[in-house]
């Protein structure tokens, strides 16, 4: 979409604007941000490195960059994107998407003039959507009464002319890599929980798993349909049963799928066995140290490793299809196969101390996956790129201690049944400014 004179068209999907209460601080400051559970992504001490060929320091572009480019892995652009109220002008000239619905890991952008801001135009990145588009919060640099000039703040769709900070002139939603991200279940409220980057921060989106009350289950995520992005699901140990919620295409829309498979009280696993971009099921017996996969005819069953481990899936190769193995809660090990049957192993590396949760990903966009672990003490995730000993590439603190860890593809799409939501309650803000 070129634009004339530097300026876009028209939005028809803008988001209305009328009267309603001021922008409000949710935190201000990095060290301040930090402690307030809103990540300040170490700015800090990475500002004097110039991000997408930003002037480095105190400014909002080199902050805008530096999370896109660390935070979300978004590649730098070809061309320069200017001052800040000349981003959205620029990238929609390049053929990036530039509109008026906001969305997490997108660039806020003021245009230059717009009710206070200056000359320059201002840019931010939006941290949380509310209810249809009803608020996002923003974290900005060079912009906050903190002596860093750092903040996340709250700003209403519908808020009056003459309150500050306004509604963005626009957003700018540049190619975001689909990698695992962060999650987790609470079984108490049976609620999922999910967070659209690897830091730590609000939660992006929860929804209710539509189980009975009382009933004890096991989330699953996988990706049902072959879209590329995973869903959730839940499976029943009492009657061994599984539930994928929005795995099937029908005319009037997505079906949930249900079935029974092996005995009860086994372990649910969720893979690509065949490489064809949808996840298949099985389970493992702790009893026997057997993995059973369906798929084909009849179902594989094989052993590997003793009895009583924590069972693993993953793409250990950049194969494209899933492996198998298992992580020895005693010592802390992960032990790795390559291939859907008995034999040697591949892999085999203490990662973390003993007794800690095992979970799966892509964390780093890279050709296979990592390992990590979960902390339910703490509620930390410890997330490693390599198969190997070594330390933590990514640590971060989500949610409440002792919840089930969930870790997916989920970004920017949720493909389940349920009735998603971008938070619970909305957050309490810390203070409101006012313009002067």
């Amino acid at each position: 979409m070129l634009t004339i004179g530097g300026v876009l068209p028209a939005l028809k999907d803008e988001i209305p604007i009328g009267t309603s209460g001021p922008s409000m601080y949710v935190c201000q400051g990095w060290n301040g941000c930090d402690a307030n559970g809103d990540s300040s992504y170490h700015y800090g001490a990475h500002q004097w490195k110039s991000y997408w060929r930003m002037s480095p320091g105190d400014e909002c572009t080199n902050y805008a960059a530096f999370v896109e480019a660390t935070v979300y892995h978004v590649k730098q652009p070809r061309f320069l994107l200017g001052n800040g109220g000349q981003w959205a002008a620029t990238a929609a000239a390049h053929g990036i998407v530039v509109n008026g619905r906001p969305s997490v890991g997108a660039v806020a952008e003021w245009d230059a003039g717009a009710p206070g801001i200056g000359g320059y135009g201002h840019v931010a990145v939006v941290e949380e959507v509310g209810p249809r588009g009803s608020y996002i919060v923003v974290s900005q640099q060079d912009m906050a009464d903190a002596a860093d000039n750092y903040d996340w703040t709250r700003i209403s769709a519908r808020s009056a002319a003459n309150l500050w900070q306004q509604w963005p002139s626009h957003f700018i939603h540049f190619a975001i890599p689909t990698r695992a991200n962060v999650g987790y279940f609470n079984p108490q409220s049976e609620m999922v929980s999910l967070r659209d980057s690897q830091t730590h921060g609000p939660v992006n989106y929860t929804g209710q798993l539509p189980i009975s009350a009382g009933t004890r289950v096991l989330p699953l995520i996988g990706d049902w349909r072959g879209t590329g992005l995973d869903g959730v699901g839940f499976y029943t140990p009492k009657y061994g049963t599984f539930h994928l919620l929005s795995a099937l295409k029908t005319k009037k829309g997505m079906a949930n799928l249900t079935f029974s498979f092996g005995p009860h009280y086994v372990t649910p696993l969720v893979g690509d066995w065949t490489g064809s971009g949808r996840d298949g099921v099985g389970y493992y017996s702790p009893r026997k140290g057997t993995f059973t996969l369906r798929y084909g005819r009849p179902d594989v069953t094989f052993k590997f490793g003793q009895p009583g481990m924590i069972p693993l899936v993953g793409d250990w190769t950049g194969g494209r299809k899933d492996d198998i193995g298992y992580y020895n809660p005693g010592k802390g090990t992960f032990t790795l196969r390559n291939g859907l049957a008995s034999g040697p192993v591949y892999r085999s590396f203490r990662f973390g101390p003993p007794h800690m949760i095992p979970v799966v990903g892509n964390w780093n966009v890279g050709a296979g996956d990592g390992v990590g672990y979960y902390d339910p003490a703490t509620g930390t995730f410890y997330l490693r790129t390599s198969l190997s000993k070594g330390s933590a590439n990514e640590i971060i603190r989500f949610g409440p201690p002792r919840m089930v860890p969930l870790t997916g593809d989920w970004f920017g799409e949720l493909s389940t049944g349920l009735a998603w939501r971008p938070l619970s309650s909305p957050r309490r803000s810390r203070r409101s400014r006012r313009q002067a």
